[in-house]
């Protein structure tokens, strides 16, 4: 089973492709660069899956273009947009956690080469663009050195931090960043948004919506990938652990091919529905609403007070899942202190 990611590719949609439900956001910030009024540093926040990279990119873009429409939109056609659509435009800079890295960390290195002042000085255009995402990824000291160039900015240049938890942030590059908080449309805007993008394909928009908690990008995501075979998979092993069918050990060897942070979300997805079943059977809003008869059955061999320790315990793991954990003994540790409440241990 090959490892999956919940966090959607950089080319799902196109380069210039406007979002519909950030528009408001581009709005305030074009008529904020017409205006002179643009600041020199901006923190864009929000969950996964809603297009924040995207929208930074298409924005770079539109002040990169010779001749942008009336609204901002880039003409896609001018010889900076041509750079920017192959990925190769010398103002736009992208800073993110090394692949290679197994902490996940964007390192202090890094940032003070991104804010040298070559990165710094527009070599096109009247401004450079610098795009930090996601911007939490910063370990402390990369987030210090970075403060330099926001309480001392240069005027061609434009920061774009991207963050989905802004809190790991310090208080000192928060203050100094215009933030924008970015959500995802409303239920019947991104149905139709995620039809028109997956055309003849029949999928259950309802379900992809809610298991990307209402991201259209994620939504289209989990229907391009192996990810909704792989949930089913991992929800079947995890079922059988709590029937006794199924040796916890032997689930956890099998899942540490798969991405930590991915199997946790899951884990908790599922716990959290056997809690609110085990409040009320006929509960309203699952996290996994095409399994509630199974989550319905598995919550009565529970005790709610052990099983929300649980969840904390899960919740605390997925934390650390972005670190140099052992993930055979995270999962070693989590499904065998499953095993012992599904059978009334606790």
């Amino acid at each position: 089973m090959s490892p999956a990611s919940s966090r959607p590719p950089a080319d799902l949609v196109q380069p210039f492709e406007a979002l519909p439900w950030l528009q408001p956001h581009w709005q305030r910030l074009w008529d904020a660069h017409r205006n002179g009024r643009l600041g020199h540093a901006l923190l864009l926040t929000g969950p996964p899956g809603i297009g924040k990279r995207h929208f930074a990119d298409q924005f770079a873009a539109a002040l990169m273009c010779d001749k942008p429409g009336a609204n901002g939109q880039p003409c896609a056609v001018c010889a900076d947009c041509t750079l920017f659509a192959s990925g190769n435009h010398p103002d736009l800079t992208h800073l993110e956690p090394d692949p290679e890295s197994k902490s996940g960390e964007i390192r202090v290195d890094a940032v003070r080469e991104l804010c040298s002042r070559q990165a710094l000085t527009a070599s096109r255009g009247p401004r450079a663009v610098l795009r930090i995402a996601p911007a939490d990824a910063m370990n402390p000291f990369a987030a210090n050195s970075l403060l330099k160039t926001l309480e001392e900015p240069a005027d061609s240049t434009l920061l774009m931090l991207v963050a989905e938890h802004p809190s790991r942030l310090p208080a000192t590059v928060l203050s100094r960043c215009q933030r924008l908080t970015m959500l995802p449309p409303d239920a019947d805007s991104a149905a139709a948004w995620l039809s028109d993008r997956l055309g003849d394909r029949k999928f259950d928009l309802g379900l992809l919506l809610r298991l990307a908690h209402g991201a259209p990008l994620r939504a289209q995501v989990l229907a391009d990938t192996q990810w909704l075979k792989q949930r089913e998979e991992s929800f079947r092993r995890f079922q059988a652990i709590t029937e006794g069918r199924e040796d916890p050990l032997g689930v956890a060897g099998a899942w540490q091919q798969m991405e930590a942070t991915l199997v946790l979300e899951w884990l908790a997805s599922w716990v959290s529905d056997l809690l609110r079943i085990g409040c009320d059977r006929h509960v309203g809003y699952l996290n996994n609403p095409d399994w509630r008869s199974e989550l319905s059955v598995m919550a009565e061999r529970l005790v709610p007070a052990a099983t929300h320790r649980y969840l904390q315990q899960l919740l605390r793991a997925r934390a650390l899942a972005t670190s140099s954990v052992n993930k055979l003994l995270l999962f070693e540790s989590l499904l065998v202190r499953w095993a012992r409440l599904a059978t009334g241990a606790h």
